[in-house]
């Protein structure tokens, strides 16, 4: 009989993210996710699971790790923390302190590729990070995320108004406060992005379709002006993997 899957949880800056996985892949339709400080869903989706280990990665907060190692040790699970470097995937961390999340994201890409790639995580955080073709990480680049350039924006300028919700024109200057935040921050976002990108290719020498994901993914894919891989839940998929090397 088999072993049974693994729960693997992704402990991101302001979400959750979850799925079961088994011999190097995600289970299907295993997936979910919930904020940070509201963990109601997360614990319902462990009700009745048949899993027997926890693989954990990411976050610093020690109070969002003790509330779900909690939940996760209340429904029976043995604990992992998957560590960066530990235990051995196929592309190794370039430098002791990358970011675990940085690290699992980068697996999946390279064992479907097999040549030279960029990782690109639009969250909290915007990550870039480029592997050669030996299948070497050379490091990367860390840039606030949508989210964060507006609160940050806002937080020293308090007389601004939030940025809108409503669809707005990437190529025509705004006419209103609101829709001026909102299109320049992407633009920001999608200009730190392209240069990063431009740097990874003179690197590499060649022209690349970047990997992109994250919750932002869907509004920068939309205004990039090169194409892109999109894929989900890469560090959970990067989970998946350690789970079958543990």
């Amino acid at each position: 009989m088999s072993a049974p899957p693994d729960w693997l949880i992704d402990l991101g800056h302001s979400r959750i993210k979850w799925a079961q996985g088994h011999a190097g892949r995600l289970v299907t339709d295993s997936s979910g996710a919930c904020p940070v400080d509201e963990l109601a869903e997360l614990e319902l989706a462990l009700g009745g699971k048949t899993t027997a280990r926890a693989l954990v990665s990411g976050q610093s907060n020690p109070e969002v790790v003790d509330a779900v190692s909690s939940l996760l040790l209340k429904a029976g699970l043995s604990l992992h923390a998957v560590t960066t470097g530990h235990p051995s995937l196929p592309v190794p961390p370039a430098y002791a302190q990358l970011g675990v999340d940085r690290w699992l994201a980068l697996q999946r890409p390279w064992l479907e590729q097999r040549h030279g790639l960029c990782v690109i995580d639009c969250g909290t955080a915007i990550t870039v990070d480029l592997v050669d073709d030996r299948g070497r990480h050379r490091g990367g680049w860390i840039m606030a995320g949508l989210g964060s350039l507006r609160h940050g924006l806002l937080s020293r300028a308090r007389g601004l108004p939030a940025p809108t919700s409503e669809p707005f024109d990437l190529d025509q200057p705004a006419t209103a406060s609101a829709r001026a935040i909102a299109s320049g921050t992407l633009l920001q976002a999608i200009g730190g992005i392209e240069q990063a990108v431009l740097r990874c290719e003179a690197l590499l020498g060649r022209k690349l379709t970047p990997w992109l994901g994250g919750g932002d993914a869907g509004p920068i894919a939309a205004e990039l002006r090169r194409p892109v891989t999109r894929a989900d839940n890469l560090v959970l998929h990067g989970l998946a993997l350690a789970g079958a090397a543990l």
